[in-house]
This record gives structure tokens, sequence and C-alpha cells, in this order.
């Protein structure tokens, strides 16, 4: 009887690894703490990133006046955006921005974490990567638009600083822009690895 259920355990483990493997750039991604996000990267190995099916207009901050905004100490300033795609790097920056910052502050970084743990705002490399993928064929906000979902359109937050008063906000058609008024609503989409 134990090795039954051994064997129907691995079969479907097997077959859970296999479709999770056939994943493509536009299909809904089930995460093992049931939570869903659209594939917009995959690397070589298989792994890649999700994008939230949520979206809301937060501020990056509370603070209304930028000039007493803090540094968030080990997030290294960026005074030209880093357009590099670097898996995983907005998920160190929104550590940094919740533990340094509390809960009350950093509005966005603390929204990109409602979905769970390993849900977190994109750095600019990473939102970059989401935008180029969103404006390539529609795959992603079709999937969206299925789910019932907000598109990709608009302005969004990232979780890299600009300074200690700036930070990062890139648009749908590209723009990647400093923005000084941290209290400003753009919108706030959480990314995930998997």
């Amino acid at each position: 009887m134990k090795t039954f259920k051994l064997l129907a355990l691995l079969l479907l483990m097997s077959t859970f690894a296999k479709a999770q493997q056939n994943i493509q750039i536009g299909d809904i991604y089930t995460f093992s703490d049931n939570t869903q996000g659209v594939v917009f990267y995959i690397d070589d190995q298989g792994h890649g990133l999700a994008v939230s099916l949520q979206q809301e207009k937060r501020k990056w901050t509370e603070e209304s006046n930028y000039v007493y905004c803090q540094d968030i100490v080990n997030i290294p300033d960026e005074t030209e955006a880093n357009t590099e795609l670097n898996p995983g790097l907005g998920k160190i920056y929104t550590s940094y921005i919740l533990q340094q910052l509390g809960d009350v502050k950093p509005i966005a970084a603390k929204y990109s974490r409602e979905e769970g743990e390993e849900w977190y705002l994109p750095s600019t490399g990473e939102l970059i990567k989401l935008i180029e993928a969103a404006k390539a064929d529609g795959k992603i906000n079709q999937t969206l638009k299925e789910n019932n979902s907000k598109l990709i359109y608009g302005w969004y937050w990232t979780s890299s600083e600009y300074d200690n008063g700036q930070a990062w906000r890139i648009d749908f058609h590209g723009d990647i822009k400093k923005c000084s008024k941290l209290a400003l609503r753009n919108y706030a989409r959480a990314i995930r690895q998997f």
C-alpha cells in the first residue's frame, strides 16, 4: 500500500513538473501556494518571472514631501536607470524597503507583498522586461483580459531608487523617469520568480 501511494505521488509530481516545463510567455503559472501570475520571461533553464493578476494605483511612500524621504541604505542609487534584467533584484530591494521603512510608509512595496512573501515590486530592469514582453505580441494582456484583470498600461513604480528622495517609474510606452513626487499614485504590480 505504501509503495502504491509513493508511486502515485511521484507520478503526480512528475506530471506537474512536466506541465510547468512546457510553460510559455503569456501562460498562467500557478505557484505552490495557489497564487497565480502571467509568465512574461523564461530563461534557458526554464526558470522565469510572472506578473500578478492584480494592480492598484499606489504611492511609493506615504511621505508627501520628498525632502523627508529616507534613503534606503542597501539599495544603490541609480543615477541612470539600470535596464539590465537581473531576476530577483526587485525582491531584494522590496525586502530592504520594508525592513527599513516598516509597515506604514512604503505603500507600493507593501501592496506588492499582499499576495504573499514571494511577490515583490520589480526593479527597473525587471519592469522594462515586463513592458517589452507585454508590448511584443499582446499575449500577456490577452491573458490578463481573459482573467478579468487590468491590462498592463500606464505608469508603474519600481523598487529601484534614483537617490534618497526619488524612485524610478516606467511608462507602458517605454518612458523611464525618476520621480521626486513619491506621493504620486502610479500603478504597483507585483512579480514573482519561478
